[in-house]
């Protein structure tokens, strides 16, 4: 007998429970029978919680388009209203030309996107339905804790509402090599339960039957990572109650302030965060802060970050301050500890809106981050994101990254700008565009009425 729950406990992984079988004094029980009775009693609570959540996870089927091609993705939903509204990714309905919801009953219905959040890859969907939805418990991630067991329940690879099991493995990660627009909000649940491609969107699931996140990302085997259902609350209701998200913004860059630097600036014990540059015309300038400054106190909460990894919390808080509140600052400047006080400002638009021309190509606005993150000259004119191959832009060396300044005698200072010379262009045979390539003006010769008649330029 104890060699056949040994194996048992092999094939799960949980190693834990087998010592029952080799130690009997550390188990519950002293004899087989009652380490019997601890998995049955765990896999009936699995069973349990399994079916409870369910009912409330949908399959989403997505169609996106990049250039000329329509292709479809797979992913999950959580209902959280008995109104028919629906927590997923944002990443799974970014850029969606339409969304389709599948309940467990195996009805479609098409989905409106009611508002996404970049930062913390959520989305808010809904459903028209006169179903009977089955609504998610929802519970408080702040009382998640490291070993805790969960349940991950999703659509991976197409198979709808699969169930995963495993254990809460680390609270906070910040995950590398994001995009610039995500690094705000970068606060996972890390768990080894399967989240797999089709997962986005699921439920992370506690055994009390109360959802503790909601699914994002899948790093190989074992690597889940999860957005805290409390920040997928805050945003629920923001969505709900505006359609947008406002965040507050300081206007620096930031980076740790490892021992070396503090022995550099001679104050080895000093904790705090060093300000590496300021934004122009930012909350943080015109309350007069520096490159060089360290920060110690926000608003009363000391600030400390010997890595990367560390500077979160201080993103975090200031992106949680109240925009148009005043934000009390400790900062070391020089040896010396002073205070300054920050009116925070609402945070840049991050998300950048894009349009597809019919010259085989879709441009997009440039916003704060894709101007620091590019190393452009200045926030005017469009920047190209796509170039279909073999059409008219490519055919005239047009190449993604170019800056579009002008369109013939039109100047283009923002999106609506490029709208409107596209709209008043359409019918000439030549159009010449501006670009700046890196840091050098390029004329861009468009001949869409040749690529018409299928003539070669």
């Amino acid at each position: 007998m104890k060699k056949l729950i040994l194996s048992v406990c092999l094939f799960s992984g949980l190693w834990f429970l087998c010592l029952g079988a080799i130690n009997p004094g550390i188990a519950a029980g002293k004899d087989d029978n009652k380490t019997l009775k601890l998995f049955d009693d765990l896999q009936r609570t699995i069973i349990s919680v399994s079916d409870a959540i369910k009912p409330a996870v949908v399959h989403i089927e997505v169609v996106k388009k990049t250039g000329q091609i329509k292709y479809k993705s797979l992913a999950s939903g959580l209902v959280v209203d008995r109104e028919g509204f629906i927590l997923t990714n944002d990443h799974v309905v970014d850029d969606a030309k339409n969304v389709t919801v599948t309940l467990p009953s195996k009805i479609e219905y098409p989905a409106e996107i009611i508002g996404t959040d970049k930062q913390t890859d959520l989305a808010l969907i809904k459903i028209q339905t006169s179903e009977e939805l089955s609504v998610a418990k929802l519970g408080d991630s702040d009382d998640v804790q490291v070993g805790e067991w969960v349940i991950a329940v999703g659509n991976p690879y197409g198979f709808d509402r699969t169930v995963s099991f495993g254990i809460v493995s680390g609270k906070g990660r910040v995950l590398p090599n994001l995009p610039i627009e995500t690094q705000l909000i970068n606060d996972f649940i890390q768990t080894d339960a399967a989240i797999d491609p089709g997962s986005s969107g699921g439920p992370l699931v506690n055994l009390r039957g109360e959802v503790i996140g909601i699914n994002s990302i899948g790093f190989g085997r074992g690597q889940g990572f999860t957005i805290p259902m409390n920040t997928a609350n805050d945003v629920k209701d923001k969505l709900l109650s505006s359609g947008t998200i406002q965040r507050g913004w300081l206007g620096v860059a930031i980076q740790p302030l490892s021992r070396d630097y503090a022995r550099y600036f001679d104050d080895p014990q000093r904790e705090g965060i060093l300000i590496a540059d300021v934004i122009p015309d930012s909350p943080a300038q015109r309350a007069g802060l520096l490159p060089g400054d360290i920060v110690v106190e926000y608003d009363g909460e000391r600030i400390s970050a010997e890595k990367e990894d560390d500077l979160n919390k201080f993103r975090v808080l200031v992106s949680q301050t109240e925009v148009g509140a005043p934000a009390r600052l400790k900062i070391a400047r020089d040896g010396k500890d002073t205070s300054i006080t920050i009116e925070i400002s609402k945070q840049p638009k991050v998300k950048a809106d894009e349009f597809e021309a019919e010259w085989g190509i879709t441009v997009k606005e440039i916003t704060d981050a894709i101007y620091r993150q590019n190393m452009l000259q200045d926030k005017e004119g469009v920047m190209v994101s796509f170039v279909e191959v073999g059409g008219v832009a490519s055919t005239a060396l047009l190449r993604e990254g170019d800056v579009i300044k002008r369109v013939e005698e039109f100047e283009i200072k923002n999106l609506d700008d490029f709208k409107q010379s596209a709209e008043q262009v359409k019918d000439r045979e030549q159009i010449m565009l501006t670009v700046m390539r890196g840091k050098n003006l390029r004329f861009v010769l468009l001949l869409p009425k040749q690529e018409e008649k299928g003539a070669t330029p």
